[in-house]
């Protein structure tokens, strides 16, 4: 019988990809003595990219087109099971659940229904005694070995250890050569936990994630020697074929100044951000200064901050109530706010119709173990953004859910939480088209959309929906002004105290309109030949002679 007790190999003098390439007897360790095999063993996750993503696909292809003898295990690994096996498994965790067995007995069931695989072979017993580390490992994360989850995992196992350990063992003794086994990308519960069986076995394992995500922490697994790059990716298609695409020495060179002179730093080019996620800043500011930060780019104004994939913007949520004694300066402001780009105006309400459908089953199918996810939420058949780029839908995603599960919107009278967050989840299912294409444009250190509402009398009430709305584009980073010359409440009635910051005027007008307050004669001509105020109130004086 033989044993193998591995030596997990630290980068010094060679690379890792020069011993994982070597016959095992040609490696820095190499002793058998007693029928225990000692040798230095490859076992590393590798978390974010090399330089770029052309250069890791190349790479990639390179690495995988090597005479190594990789078992690629992320790619067409087996779906079906014997339906014997499925029975036995089944029926020794239902016996298990009904009366609890030892970890030991649990080892002995699945040898007799003969679901494990090499108990005929020389590594019998350091098979065994994998699964009994492998078992009690498990029994850390499901106390008693008693979860739904286990039977997946126990199907998995049983699954792949019977079809990859015998054809491994077709292919070479492990005295000779163990397993070499590489895995790209996100990875199940269960395939973590049969890749963590490999390496307890004592295989070469190697684990790409370009994304940067450790896909053994959740698990509680820390054994695995993990080295984290500076630069992260998307997780592109595996390269098996040669990379189409090639960067040129230029695009290269454009980029690698992109990192060094524009990143962590606060110098700014286009679309900088649009990976990152959004956090606003409600700024406070004077009456008159609402109007000067309203055409300023978001990286000039206060609060403009980027902290490790976010980036806070600063943005104004206003109300301006009545108008001005000063009709041409009220009238010159309020037509800069109008004339403003990326500016979506409404003097009419309910802005959005009220979401009547039963978001229960939605919501079930965007959550995870009943936390609303961001990927799931962006697989609905109702999510209104799938053209949108995905590092926007993400962005707009995870804000929706911190607007659910945060307290900016007041819950009825006897609406229970549950109840809330279907409402909630619902209208923002209805973000107007208009909207959606404002935030498309939308690069966060520049200028920002806006919505400016002039709330006429008679115009209709806002409504509970409205508020929504308003609040979910400000969380976005819109700019929201809403002009009440009548000063009437409006979102007030829906939303947080403090939130909304409220200018009041000198005068309060009931029958202002927008068209009244763009066209006003004397005002109109002030505005277009740019008059000073002394200037035109001679002339109202004239005409009121």
């Amino acid at each position: 019988m033989m044993r193998f007790k591995p030596h997990d190999f630290m980068d010094n003098t060679k690379t890792w990809e020069e011993i994982i390439s070597t016959k095992l007897h040609t490696r820095p360790i190499f002793l058998e003595t007693n029928g225990e095999l000692q040798y230095t063993r490859v076992a590393k996750q590798i978390l974010g990219i090399y330089d770029s993503e052309y250069d890791m696909q190349e790479y990639l292809y390179r690495l995988t087109t090597k005479e190594i003898g990789w078992t690629l295990l992320f790619h067409n690994m087996p779906k079906i099971i014997d339906p014997q096996m499925r029975t036995d498994i089944v029926n020794i965790l239902q016996m298990h659940r009904e009366s609890p067995i030892s970890i030991n007995r649990f080892m002995a069931f699945f040898a007799g229904k003969q679901l494990l695989p090499l108990m005929n072979t020389p590594y019998r017993n350091h098979f065994v005694n994998t699964l009994q580390s492998w078992l009690e490992f498990l029994q850390i994360r499901y106390p008693g070995l008693k979860s739904n989850q286990l039977q997946r995992i126990f199907l998995d196992f049983v699954k792949w250890s019977n079809h990859y350990f015998p054809q491994w063992l077709e292919q070479a003794s492990f005295e000779s050569a163990m397993p070499r086994v590489l895995w790209y990308g996100p990875a199940k519960e269960s395939e973590v936990y049969f890749l963590y069986f490999l390496y307890l076995f004592g295989c070469d394992l190697v684990v790409f994630e370009p994304d940067g995500e450790n896909i053994f922490e959740p698990f509680g697994i820390t054994d695995i020697l993990t080295e984290v790059f500076e630069n992260k990716g998307t997780v592109f298609d595996f390269p098996f074929d040669k990379p189409m695409r090639v960067q040129t020495i230029t695009s290269r060179a454009s980029e690698q100044v992109n990192e060094h002179l524009y990143n962590h730093s606060a110098l700014n080019y286009p679309w900088k951000y649009a990976e990152h996620e959004t956090r606003t800043r409600l700024l406070n500011t004077t009456y008159d200064e609402l109007f000067i930060l309203s055409d300023a780019h978001l990286y000039l104004r206060d609060g403009f901050e980027e902290e490790e994939g976010i980036v806070y913007l600063p943005v104004l949520f206003a109300k301006i109530e009545g108008v001005s004694l000063d009709q041409a300066d009220y009238a010159r402001k309020i037509r800069k706010l109008y004339e403003r780009k990326m500016t979506y105006v409404a003097t009419s309400f309910p802005l959005l119709p009220l979401h009547k459908s039963n978001m229960q089953f939605h919501m079930r199918d965007a959550s995870t173990n009943g936390k609303l996810d961001v990927e799931k939420i962006m697989q609905l058949s109702i999510w209104p953004c799938k053209n949108m780029p995905i590092g926007a839908q993400r962005n707009m995603a995870n804000t929706m859910i911190r607007l659910i599960e945060g307290d900016y919107i007041k819950p009825l009278p006897q609406q229970t939480k549950a109840e809330q967050a279907q409402y909630l989840f619902g209208q923002l299912m209805l973000i107007p088209e208009e909207l959606i294409r404002l935030y498309q444009q939308f690069d966060y250190s520049y200028l920002n959309p806006m919505i400016f509402i002039f709330k006429e009398e008679g115009s209709g009430q806002m409504q509970r929906q409205d508020a929504v709305l308003l609040l979910f584009a400000s969380m976005l980073g819109f700019d929201v002004v809403i002009c009440s010359p009548g000063a009437s409440r409006s979102i007030e009635h829906y939303i947080t105290e403090q939130l909304l910051h409220t200018h009041r005027l000198e005068k309060i007008s009931f029958d202002e309109t927008l068209n009244k307050t763009l066209n006003a004669p004397i005002v109109k001509e002030a505005i277009e030949r740019k008059l000073d105020i002394k200037t035109l109130f001679d002339r109202i004086s004239k005409k009121l002679k």
